[in-house]
């Protein structure tokens, strides 16, 4: 009798009995069991694999998205960059026009300042040149002031003079009166008395010429006597002269006596400041008022030129154009013409009194070059 052992094979095919088969299918049990586990863990290990496959692909995409994305910025950047690049870059070429145009203003201001520095050191000579004829000017003005003290004693030497020769004549006149009447009484000496009165008579007209030769040379005086200053009224000496013998000038322009001038003097010309001397000294004599100006900075003006303000009256004309006929006939050089400009308004400078201004009165006599 041949035993088996379950789970063990019999040489013999085809002799197993219920036994070996209950083996067999415990056998075929355990071993489905088995796969079963083996399929499950598999399935399982597959889920893992699978699931980690996810993951790890999920994490690479996200590290290649993470690249891309910093590739992106990084290109942006690069972008942006050379953007910037550019913009500096013409940011660079404006500075560069703009430093290029700095440097012709910086050259352009420096050619100025050297131009007015030379127009200043231009300016300051003509300064000094003008201090050097105002110190002559005032050299020559205190010679004139000597020369008008000497001028006025003078006056007053030959005023003396004449008055001590009307009391001679006057004395005279008594003698040769005493002596008419001494002749009448004594009529056997009427031939000597005759005699004595004729040479009375003509030494009371040789007196009366000395006191005429006296008074001339006091009016011939006083007229050259410059005035102390502008604005400033004549010798009272002088002026007592011309009220007794007033010239044909003063004669003419009294009538229009209060009437304001501007004399403006052209400078530097030699001759002007004693013609606008002479001309403000007859506009004075005659009652007038003028006020003179030294003006520099213009040329192109020649004799004595009377200018009217546009709008004046009939009586300003009138006082003007007599003027101009005054002057005529004393000799000067005189036009009449018109004010090219605003009134007020006048090229050059003018030097002289502040009150009354330069541009006030309605008449203007300007003398330039060769006035006579």
């Amino acid at each position: 009798m041949t035993t088996t052992v379950p789970g063990m094979r019999s040489n013999k095919l085809m002799s197993m009995d219920i036994d070996q088969l209950r083996g067999w299918a415990a056998f075929m049990d355990k071993a489905v069991i088995v796969s079963l586990v083996a399929v499950i863990l598999a399935v399982v290990a597959l889920g893992i694999t699978t699931w980690l496959s996810f993951r790890y692909n999920g994490a690479v995409r996200a590290q290649e998205q993470a690249a891309l994305d910093r590739y992106k910025a990084m290109e942006g950047d690069s972008l942006q960059r050379e953007r910037d690049v550019a913009a500096a870059r013409d940011r660079v070429a404006a500075l560069e026009q703009e430093v290029s145009a700095a440097r012709e203003r910086t050259a352009a201001l420096e050619r100025e300042v050297s131009a007015r520095q030379g127009r200043a050191a231009a300016l300051e000579q003509e300064v000094s040149t003008a201090r050097g004829r105002t110190g002559a000017l005032e050299q020559e003005l205190s010679a004139m002031r000597a020369r008008t003290a000497a001028l006025e004693q003078d006056a007053s030497t030959a005023r003396e003079r004449a008055v001590a020769f009307e009391q001679t004549a006057r004395e005279a006149n008594e003698r040769a009166s005493r002596t008419t009447r001494e002749s009448a009484a004594a009529s056997e000496k009427v031939r000597t008395p005759q005699l004595d009165t004729a040479e009375i008579q003509q030494r009371l007209a040789d007196l009366g010429k000395l006191v005429r030769e006296a008074a001339s040379r006091t009016a011939d005086s006083a007229p050259q006597a410059p005035r102390q200053g502008v604005g400033q009224g004549i010798p009272e000496s002088a002026a007592a002269t011309r009220e007794l013998q007033p010239s044909p000038v003063v004669a003419s322009l009294r009538k229009y006596a209060g009437t304001k001038a501007a004399v403006f003097v052209v400078q530097p010309i030699s001759d002007a400041q004693a013609v606008g001397s002479a001309i403000s000294a007859y506009l004075s004599d005659a009652g007038w008022a003028p006020g003179t100006w030294t003006w520099t900075g213009v040329a192109g003006i020649f004799g004595v030129v009377v200018l009217i303000k546009e709008g004046s009256d009939s009586a300003t004309n009138e006082a003007a154009s007599t003027l101009v006929e005054a002057l005529r006939s004393a000799g000067f050089n005189v036009t009449k013409g018109d004010w090219p400009a605003n009134w007020s308004r006048f090229r050059g400078m003018l030097d002289g009194p502040q009150t009354p201004g330069p541009t006030e009165a309605a008449i203007r006599i300007v003398i330039g070059a060769k006035p006579r």
